[in-house]
């Protein structure tokens, strides 16, 4: 990453048509007559809920011990993220305009979480399975595959049942920390329930933003952003933060917070994403597939992420000139720091001044290391008790050191706190002069390290 130039990544995206819709006031999982919260699955469907991932069936009943269907998933994860936009999914002949879940394959097939079983099915009514589950969910954090290729599976002992397509997707997803496993198996094959499927989302997931507004509580775990005119302020967030489809064409602000995982900007339009007053994350990947986004750093955010932030740009960012990662040309500031810094440098006086020096009632030599490390400045060394000077100045050419000191005057027994005064000299002129507390040991004699007699 240049440092001297503003950075603009030009990304190509997927045009987008219509807008977000907002859902109105989820029920609580508990006027469900088959919800128990007694059981484990209580707190992450209860979540769910509340959240908009599950709803009731046409019974009113969750179900949550149900397997949950590959077309079900579909308008899970769209819930999730706030996906809207759809595409054409007329090469799937098991798929009808007329079936209930039509609109959600055809959002999951545009946002990428979806792909068919095959050229041309869908199998939206088979339950899908564990593996095909963290496949959609890696796809829709937009897990690195790369990062997590080496994930070592061999505590599941299971592992070789795991399907050769899908065994990246479970090694990130495992590598991330969001799967543990059961019983020291991955159980890939097996179908997942709905219960299971709302506490695999309840441990990536720690917060949902879904109102508009300002926010300026910190927030422990992933958050999800499925709305625009957001603004984040003051506040930290421990793990990603992800810009929903939901957010559209709004803005989302983030003023002087910390996110210590990825920005991840599915939505977000040219008004823009905004990095203001010092923001700063590791990693920021632009991932919208139905329009152009911009996602703007400020001079404090781009002095505080410069040198380390990564930049990600997805495969499927191709067509919208107008998105862009843009930051502050801070080409100037740093050049002036790089100045300071070398000025600072040669300013700095280098030098070993011992914190205690020692020696015996009558010598007139107080024994401690004194070291010059310049390369070209002289330094001059002397050392007062209250405010008077009790030892004579001693001159250290570049590179030099003494063993010791020499008094002015025989010093009485005791104990003195003194000041070491250090004048460094170059061509001629005093550089500067630097104080340094020190001590001085007056006794009847010492055995510094020496054999006892």
């Amino acid at each position: 990453m240049k440092h001297h130039r503003v950075l603009a990544l030009v990304l190509a995206l997927c045009l987008c048509l219509g807008i977000a819709t907002v859902a109105s006031a989820a029920p609580a999982a508990t006027s469900f007559p088959d919800f128990d919260s007694t059981q484990w699955y209580a707190s992450a469907v209860q979540a769910a809920v509340e959240n908009g991932l599950l709803i009731g069936d046409n019974h009113g009943r969750l179900r949550p011990q149900d397997s949950i269907t590959r077309a079900e998933m579909a308008a899970v994860l769209n819930r999730a993220f706030g996906t809207y936009k759809t595409t054409s999914i007329q090469r799937f002949r098991d798929v009808k305009t007329t079936d209930w879940f039509y609109k959600d394959l055809q959002m999951a097939y545009h946002m990428g979480t979806y792909e068919g079983t095959s050229a041309s099915t869908m199998a939206p009514r088979r339950d899908i399975s564990r593996q095909e589950a963290m496949t959609v969910v890696a796809r829709a954090l937009q897990l690195n595959l790369n990062r997590y290729r080496d994930t070592d599976l061999s505590d599941f002992s299971d592992a070789c049942s795991i399907s050769d397509w899908a065994l990246p997707y479970v090694r990130a997803m495992v590598g991330a920390g969001y799967i543990q496993g059961r019983s020291g198996k991955l159980a890939p094959q097996d179908a997942i329930t709905r219960a299971e499927f709302a506490q695999v989302f309840h441990n990536i997931i720690g917060t949902y933003l879904t109102e508009e507004g300002t926010y300026t509580e910190s927030f422990t775990g992933n958050v999800l952003i499925r709305t625009g005119d957001v603004t984040l302020s003051n506040l930290t967030v421990d793990g990603d933060l992800i810009l929903g489809c939901g957010v559209a064409e709004e803005a989302v602000t983030l003023s002087n917070v910390t996110v210590t995982g990825r920005l991840v900007v599915w939505g977000g339009g040219t008004d823009a994403v905004f990095c203001n007053d010092g923001t700063n994350m590791p990693e920021v990947l632009v991932c919208r597939v139905d329009n152009a986004v911009k996602v703007i750093y400020d001079r404090d955010s781009t002095l505080a992420v410069y040198d380390d932030i990564q930049v990600g740009i997805t495969a499927r960012a191709k067509a919208f000139p107008e998105t862009e990662v843009i930051f502050y040309d801070i080409s100037d500031i740093l050049e002036e720091q790089e100045n300071l810094d070398q000025t600072v440098t040669d300013q700095q006086i280098s030098v070993t001044i011992p914190a205690d020096f020692f020696l015996e009632e009558e010598d007139l030599v107080a024994e401690g290391t004194l070291a010059n490390h310049s390369e070209k400045d002289t330094y001059e060394i002397y050392l007062t008790v209250d405010g008077e000077a009790v030892t004579e100045t001693a001159t250290l050419a570049p590179g030099a050191a003494l063993s010791g000191i020499r008094l002015l005057n025989v010093m009485a027994l005791g104990d003195y706190d003194a000041t070491a005064h250090v004048t460094a000299i170059r061509d001629g002129a005093i550089l500067g002069t630097l104080q340094v507390e020190t001590a001085i040991h007056v006794a009847e004699q010492w055995n510094l390290g020496g054999d006892a007699a």
